[in-house]
C-alpha cells in the first residue's frame, strides 16, 4: 500500500456541511494511505458539538466501523432533505431590488448543486438556462 512521505491533518468537524467536510476527509485520508480502522477512528476524533453528539447513538463496538459513523453523520448532517426544499427555492427565485447580477448567480449556481446534486454539472448548467430570473 502507498503511504504518504507527510502527513496531512483532518480538519474538525461540528455538523456545518457534511458534503464539504467528507469530500476534505476523503482527500486527507487517501493521502495519507489510512486503513478503514484507521478513517473511523480520525473521524470519531475529529468531531465536536453537535457532531460528536451523534457518537452517542452508534453502539461501542461499532465506533471503528467507517460505514456506521458515516451512516449516522450523513443522516444527521447530510444534505439529502434539502433536495425538495432547494428545488422550491429555485423554482421561486427572483432577482431581488437591488441585487447584482453577480450575487443572484451565484445563489443559484448554489441551489442548483444542492438541488440536484447527482446531476452532472453540464445537465444542471442546462437546467438553469431554461429558467428565468
Amino acid at each position: 500500500m502507498w503511504r504518504a512521505k507527510f502527513k496531512i491533518n483532518s480538519q474538525t468537524f461540528d455538523g456545518q456541511s457534511w458534503i464539504i467536510f467528507k469530500t476534505q476527509f476523503d482527500v486527507v485520508s487517501s493521502t495519507n494511505g489510512w486503513t478503514d480502522f484507521e478513517k473511523a477512528s480520525q473521524l470519531v476524533v475529529s468531531l465536536r458539538g453537535s457532531a460528536a453528539e451523534v457518537l452517542q447513538g452508534i453502539p461501542a463496538d461499532k465506533l471503528t466501523d467507517l460505514m456506521t459513523i458515516e451512516n449516522a453523520l450523513q443522516s444527521r448532517f447530510g444534505d439529502s432533505h434539502l433536495t425538495q426544499f432547494c428545488r422550491t427555492e429555485l423554482k421561486t427565485r427572483r432577482q431581488k431590488p437591488g441585487e447584482s447580477l453577480q450575487v443572484l448567480a451565484a445563489d443559484v449556481e448554489r441551489l442548483m448543486s444542492l438541488a440536484y446534486a447527482e446531476c452532472p454539472l453540464d445537465v444542471r448548467e442546462s437546467l438553469v438556462f431554461r429558467r428565468r430570473y
